[in-house]
């Protein structure tokens, strides 16, 4: 897939495209020119006129399989579902329904769309992959989880697919807000990230889509980090 400032289109199929990153994302990609195919369970609040929005659960390719391109040059995978609490209130089923939207639709799509696939494919992790957070065991497990598929996957996709993953912290998203008890927790949150502040949706977006384009030819298996510093750096 290419870059912003390159004029070649490329299909870009986004899923979990309604909300928070992956709209950005869709807004970002029908801006630098590309077909972009958006899939999400609801629709969205408004439909840009430049794409095609489609209506469907990523566990199902089925259902929506004969609205999809021939060929996909480019995949991101937004959705996931973010669960939070501490470990004596967490319960079985809250742990598999992490693991489930993050690394088993994941895997589910994919299988699903490898016959179309060329190019690139992006997954969206978190800083809590890899950096202890209380609270986090659920969804550190699910994104660990995805950070190997996304890596394993890479080598066996080799050469004709790239795959690499960006981990962002918490973007201040309408579902990252309510994770977290609304903006007034933000200046606290951003207090821990040694550049005092986060990433906005758009910022993830462009990661995603630097890693599709031209520019990043030579990366797969990588994950590239989107967090403030939050996972390298301890300052103080």
């Amino acid at each position: 897939m290419e870059n912003s400032n390159q004029s070649t289109p490329s299909r870009h199929l986004i899923a979990g495209a309604s909300r928070g990153i992956g709209r950005s994302l869709v807004d970002q990609s029908i801006a630098a020119g590309h077909q972009v195919y958006a899939l999400s369970r609801t629709p969205p609040a408004s439909t840009p006129t430049d794409c095609q929005w489609i209506i469907g659960d990523v566990s199902n390719p089925a259902s929506f399989a004969d609205q999809l391109p021939e060929q996909i040059d480019a995949l991101t995978y937004c959705p996931g579902k973010v669960v939070l609490g501490p470990l004596k209130r967490l319960r079985p089923e809250q742990v598999l329904e992490a693991y489930q939207t993050n690394v088993l639709d994941a895997f589910t799509l994919i299988q699903s769309l490898l016959p179309k696939l060329s190019g690139s494919i992006v997954l969206f992790s978190s800083v809590a992959a890899r950096t202890g957070l209380p609270n986090h065991c659920a969804i550190s497990a699910a994104k660990s989880g995805l950070e190997g598929f996304g890596i394993a996957l890479a080598a066996e996709l080799a050469p004709k697919v790239r795959v690499n993953l960006v981990a962002p912290t918490l973007t201040p998203t309408e579902m990252g807000l309510s994770m977290v008890g609304g903006e007034k927790m933000i200046p606290m949150i951003e207090g821990r990230h040694p550049l005092k502040k986060l990433p906005a949706a758009d910022e993830a977006a462009s990661a995603a889509l630097f890693l599709h384009s031209s520019g990043a030819a030579s990366m797969t298996g990588q994950i590239l980090k989107v967090d403030g510093g939050m996972s390298r750096l301890k300052l103080g």
